[in-house]
């Protein structure tokens, strides 16, 4: 299966509130409970201010996922890139996720210059830990209780993928 991925607008504020008020997305996001609509709106126009840049996932004309690259304002940082995801919990295990991590990847190293794309993911999500992996994704270790997740804290998973290992045959010093 095939999404149309192209860059997130205002009036798709709706669509990821909705998404990103589902439990199944709030269980594995650092997203709090029922966004507004106003919240998501405030968030995509100041995502330019912020270094942030947002894609969304399209299929037959409807939102299913989103994904957005946290670019790093600090100088020494700059070449680091992470993101949050989510897909509509109708839609996945669809390779959604997959397409948009994939997107995000040749966007991050050969549009952002990027030498590493990072990622944290809650520990008790093996699914995603998963896909990470089979993407290239390196597990770099666990931060302990770093996030509260169910009204406890909860470790997670930190991962890169470096544009080295990306570019398979790119030259080694």
């Amino acid at each position: 299966m095939s999404v149309t991925i192209r860059a997130v607008t205002r009036h798709d504020a709706p669509r990821l509130a909705e998404i990103y008020g589902q439990p199944d997305t709030q269980q594995n996001t650092l997203q709090l409970p029922h966004p507004s609509v106003e919240l998501w709106e405030q968030k995509i126009i100041n995502y330019p201010n912020v270094g942030h840049i947002g894609f969304v996932a399209e299929l037959d004309g409807q939102v299913v996922g989103n994904i957005t690259l946290f670019t790093q304002q600090v100088v020494r940082l700059k070449h680091s890139v992470s993101f949050g995801l989510a897909v509509d919990h109708h839609f996945t295990r669809r390779g959604i996720a997959r397409q948009l991590i994939e997107f995000a990847l040749d966007y991050s190293f050969n549009w952002l210059a990027a030498q590493r794309v990072e990622l944290s993911v809650f520990a008790d999500n093996p699914t995603a830990i998963a896909l990470y992996r089979r993407l290239g994704f390196v597990t770099e270790g666990t931060q302990r209780q770093a996030a509260f997740k169910n009204g406890r804290y909860q470790d997670t998973i930190m991962m890169s993928i470096l544009s080295s290992e990306y570019f398979v045959d790119a030259p080694t010093d």
